[in-house]
């Protein structure tokens, strides 16, 4: 309630000024009899509008959703690391979600997606004042390639990589566990995250 009436008086004393008069003679319909400019509703319905075509054109997507695939690279067939891997689980999840259809063997496939090795590497981040390592960076990246259709490499020796902080100043051994756990789920989520909207750009 302060905030708000600091901002009008605000804009009250601007009206002694002569470029605020000025202003509000040339657009009226801005300012209200007191000297308080006002947006009307329709004015911010069609700015966000605006925003949300402009940021579709850029390609935007929020946080978390993937472009969706191209209905010509299903079925896939995902190659290279055994069904049961936590991290071909879950792209195998976000890519039924995304409407791709998943190929039994290459034989039924349109496109086969072969996954390398999954690597984590960790380096130190932060030291505390006895110089011990407190905070350490994780990096998590896969290599993967795309045959569209099959013999025809689309895509050869991709990388994909994401990293985290993790905070381990010793001690609480479960605890640190339990947030590496979490940790690698979320690496394994973007990372598939990001291999779906690549797959999604696909001719």
């Amino acid at each position: 309630m302060m905030r708000n009436v600091f901002f009008k008086e605000s804009l009250l004393s601007s009206r002694h000024r002569p470029e605020c008069r000025k202003t509000a003679l040339l657009d009226p319909g801005l300012y209200r009899g007191d000297g308080v400019r006002f947006v009307s509703g329709g004015t911010v319905g069609v700015f966000f509008l605006l925003m949300l075509a402009f940021l579709s054109a850029c390609g935007f997507h929020p946080r978390g959703e993937a472009a969706r695939p191209a209905a010509a690279i299903s079925p896939v067939f995902i190659t290279g690391l055994p069904d049961g891997n936590r991290f071909v689980r879950e792209l195998r999840q976000q890519l039924e979600r995304s409407g791709v259809s998943l190929a039994p063997d290459a034989s039924q496939a349109a496109t086969i997606l072969y996954l390398g090795k999954l690597d984590r590497k960790r380096s130190i981040f932060s030291v505390n004042a006895n110089n011990k390592a407190v905070e350490y960076e994780v990096r998590r990246s896969l290599r993967f390639r795309v045959e569209h259709p099959p013999g025809n490499k689309l895509l050869n020796d991709q990388l994909l990589s994401t990293g985290y902080i993790v905070y381990n100043p010793g001690g609480e051994l479960l605890g640190r566990t339990r947030e590496e756990e979490l940790r690698t789920r979320d690496a394994y989520r973007e990372l598939a995250r990001r291999l779906v909207t690549r797959l999604g750009k696909l001719p």
